[in-house]
């Protein structure tokens, strides 16, 4: 499994390709873990190019998302509804 970290604060899109970038071009059958534990802010348009990076264009067979603050697991579902890979974004609900 190929694992990324968010930053802090996940602004841009431009931050957002820079970080998949590292990522292979071809991600058929693999998971991708986007751990969100650091992050602070996380606007539409980061989180949006993460999942056009890794599902859309790279056909990641899922991204799983560990610890991300409760509006930016809606923001990454609602990306992912619109890009039509909902079915493969996988978010863990952290135990309070």
């Amino acid at each position: 499994m190929l694992r990324i970290e968010t930053p802090d604060h996940a602004g841009s899109r431009e931050q957002a390709r820079s970080l998949t970038h590292p990522v292979p071009d071809n991600l058929s059958g693999k998971t991708v873990s986007l751990d969100c534990s650091r992050m602070i802010v996380g606007t539409p348009s980061f989180l949006d190019e993460v999942v056009k990076q890794i599902l859309e264009l790279r056909g990641a067979e899922a991204l799983e998302v560990n610890d991300a603050p409760e509006r930016a697991r809606e923001l990454l579902e609602r990306a992912a509804e619109n890009r039509s890979v909902r079915d493969r974004l996988r978010i863990a609900i952290q135990a309070s």
